[in-house]
């Protein structure tokens, strides 16, 4: 959903297609965030209750997000409905308080939004894969619904490693796959015995099965499948100079790093930020996509001098990073990491 625009803070509650599944304050100024900047003082700032509240209610469980446009909290289990609920905020001066509740609905099913790397070719090498949810999903069995298959439909083994539960992200909604490193990396036993999950040339499908179910128990219903073909193995690391930065072409508009190749869009979102000529962090809204990174700033540029930082640890589809190749000469010594690169940009 996407960032709103709030000229004062309010409660917004969230829809996931069928009722709402996340709570938050949103127009928080930057006095106002710099007061939650912690997990502690995110709970005290934002509680949420279920039915008559007391002197002994205890809050409801469940995870805490600071954004740039404000302060979410996703319950453990999905909101029930019939159940009165009350979000109280409580943040400096700011006081705010609003009571829901959630119609009995027929509950739509979840749903696979999108799988990262997103394009129709992968090389053979590729380490990861990236499966993004609608809503919270179940941790248990995720492994047993995802399957990789050939073009005539047979399941590749030990394609990915197992994991037990799988590998997701605080909010459940992102499960990645890890290609076997030890049939993707070149002089490791399995991968000699075996060869790669992935061979050149070849057609696949991941599939995602209809009986995956979310954190409530409904399931897809459909089987989502993602087709592509593996083509050669990248070996070779992202190349520094053909990173390219665009300056925003206004104050309010977003700067644009170009990338030369696409990189993990996971760790592109994290791993990419901008300074400004003090060093300080620009805040605001970032749009990652594989080969280009935008920054949105949450305040208009002030004119002066900015750079672009990128972590060299920060990978392409195959592992390699920009101070390395993930296959490399097992006898040789793995280099220092550096700082992080640094891309110089003006806005007048």
């Amino acid at each position: 959903m996407a960032a709103l625009a709030a000229a004062q803070p309010q409660i917004r509650l969230e829809t996931a297609g069928e009722a709402p599944h996340r709570v938050g304050v949103v127009g928080l100024d930057v006095a106002q965030r710099a007061r939650i900047a912690d997990d502690a003082a995110r709970r005290r700032a934002l509680a949420v209750y279920a039915g008559e509240i007391g002197p002994d209610t205890p809050q409801m469980a469940g995870t805490y997000e600071a954004t740039a446009d404000g302060l979410h909290f996703t319950p453990l289990f999905r909101w029930s409905p019939g159940v009165a609920y009350t979000v109280r905020v409580r943040i400096g001066a700011l006081a705010l308080e609003e009571r829901f509740q959630v119609d009995a609905v027929a509950h739509e099913p979840p749903r696979v939004t999108a799988v990262h790397p997103s394009g129709d070719t992968l090389p053979e090498n590729a380490l990861r894969l990236y499966v993004h949810f609608s809503r919270a999903m179940a941790m248990r069995d995720a492994a047993r619904h995802v399957r990789l298959l050939d073009a005539d439909g047979q399941p590749i083994a030990l394609a990915f490693v197992e994991v037990e539960g799988g590998l997701w992200d605080p909010g459940r909604t992102r499960l990645t796959l890890l290609f076997h490193p030890g049939r993707v990396k070149r002089g490791v036993a399995p991968g000699e015995r075996m060869g790669p999950p992935l061979r050149a040339g070849r057609e696949y499908r991941l599939v995602v099965d209809a009986e995956m179910a979310d954190a409530s128990g409904v399931r897809l219903g459909t089987a989502f499948e993602h087709h592509f073909r593996a083509v050669e193995a990248d070996r070779e690391p992202p190349r520094a100079e053909g990173v390219r930065v665009e300056p925003p072409a206004s104050r309010a508009a977003p700067v644009s790093v170009r990338l030369p190749e696409p990189l993990d869009q996971a760790l592109l979102a994290r791993w990419v930020w901008v300074e400004d000529a003090r060093g300080a962090r620009v805040e605001g809204r970032v749009d990652a996509h594989e080969t280009r990174w935008d920054l949105t700033p949450e305040r208009p540029w002030a004119p002066g001098s900015y750079a672009v930082r990128i972590e060299r640890a920060l990978e392409d589809r195959a592992g390699n990073r920009f101070d390395r190749a993930f296959d490399r000469d097992p006898g040789a010594a793995a280099p220092a990491a550096g700082p992080p690169l640094r891309l110089p940009f003006d806005v007048r």
